[in-house]
């Protein structure tokens, strides 16, 4: 691609001064000098370990032949510079128009909140497969794309990495991309140069506030992925906003929408709303609810992912998926890697695995532990830390 091309997707308030000849093609682009190989375009970010510009002529000498830089630094002669006020902020721009605007191709599902990101993105994938859609998942457990099942690196990877994820879903046919956006994502603005169909808010609980400060910001992070849904509508299709109405942010969340030109829905199970669950009953092996006077039934046990499971009809209903289909999909799903999975190698006991690792997470793991009845819940709970 050509480098004067690929700049030229950047706005007229993203201030810009350049230096050399933007007619030059572009192979690659890197935010890691080690990822540099030759023609790279090299963006320089400071991140909180480290900072790309000290890496600027290791990044030449792999390849380099220019630099996207937000300080003042040393370029050496016969490599172009171009100087912006932010590269973060600019990054996921320039990472979607080199891979093609891939976002644009694909029915975009993206999902906010503290807890049940990871097992809505499951579900909605089970619906939409069930459908007869080919879709790929982007989740804290594993990025799944066509025949691909990818380690993820993080919940929502960098500008660079996702644009190369939603390219390679759009190479292997994919209609439909559901994942996880994280605070940090958002805050970072990771997922800049998406274009999201539908956002997902699940719920906000104390986290992340090493990163955030206060919850106050932390709600902020996460009303970006809504206030981007009216930016932009080329797909022709309308957009949705699927908010848990049960939450004390909800009404924050539904400031950040754009009503004109995006559909907002709710979903709950203590008031009435769009998407009500009602006669909810669990029991050792499963959890079963009515809604519209269909009878659901799931392998999940617990109250909080009836609302998980509220969000995936939600989704598959503006998709136009039958209640029907809807339901034999969600009952197939057996269980979510890490999310109350149960470890049976032959033990006089049960041991379930959880990645909760908030105060409301491990609330609701032990208050569904209690649901089987045990005589004795033993608590492993770890500190990764830094």
């Amino acid at each position: 691609m050509w480098l004067r091309d690929l700049i030229g997707v950047l706005d007229e308030k993203d201030e810009k001064q350049i230096n050399g000849n933007l007619d030059i093609q572009i192979e690659n682009i890197a935010i890691d000098s080690r990822h540099v190989t030759d023609g790279s375009l090299f963006i320089c970010i400071a991140g909180f370990a480290t900072d790309g510009h000290a890496y600027i002529h290791q990044a030449i000498k792999n390849g380099a032949v220019a630099v996207l830089i937000d300080k003042a630094v040393s370029v050496p002669s016969g490599i172009v510079s171009i100087r912006v006020a932010s590269t973060r902020l600019i990054m996921g721009k320039i990472a979607s128009a080199f891979y093609g605007f891939p976002s644009k191709n694909l029915r975009m599902i993206g999902i906010t909140g503290t807890n049940g990101k990871t097992t809505t993105t499951y579900l909605i994938e089970a619906i939409l497969k069930a459908a007869g859609y080919n879709v790929a998942r982007l989740s804290t457990t594993q990025y799944s794309i066509g025949k691909e099942q990818i380690h993820a690196t993080h919940t929502t990877p960098d500008s660079i990495e996702l644009q190369q994820l939603l390219k390679k879903a759009v190479d292997y046919k994919c209609t439909h991309l559901v994942m996880e956006v994280s605070s940090h994502a958002l805050s970072l603005d990771r997922v800049d140069g998406c274009e999201f169909d539908t956002a997902v808010f699940t719920n906000l609980t104390v986290d992340h506030l090493d990163f955030h400060h206060t919850q106050e910001e932390y709600l902020r992070a996460k009303a970006k992925l809504f206030a981007s849904l009216g930016e932009a509508n080329d797909k022709g299709l309308p957009k949705l906003a699927l908010i848990n109405t049960d939450s004390p942010f909800a009404e924050e969340i539904i400031k950040a929408v754009h009503p004109e030109c995006v559909l907002i829905r709710g979903y709950g199970i203590e008031k009435q709303t769009d998407i009500f669950a009602y006669n909810i009953e669990t029991t050792q092996d499963y959890t079963t609810f009515l809604y519209q006077g269909v009878k659901f039934k799931l392998n999940l046990l617990g109250r909080h992912n009836v609302y998980n499971t509220l969000v995936a009809i939600g989704v598959g209903e503006s998709e136009g998926v039958e209640l029907e289909t809807i339901s034999q999909a969600l009952e197939s799903v057996g269980g979510i890697p890490g999310r109350f999975e149960r470890i049976w190698c032959g033990q006089p006991f049960t041991v379930i695995v959880d990645y909760a690792h908030s105060p409301d997470a491990l609330q609701n793991v032990l208050q569904t532990c209690r649901q089987l009845s045990p005589k004795k819940i033993i608590t492993v709970f770890g500190c990764g830390g830094d």
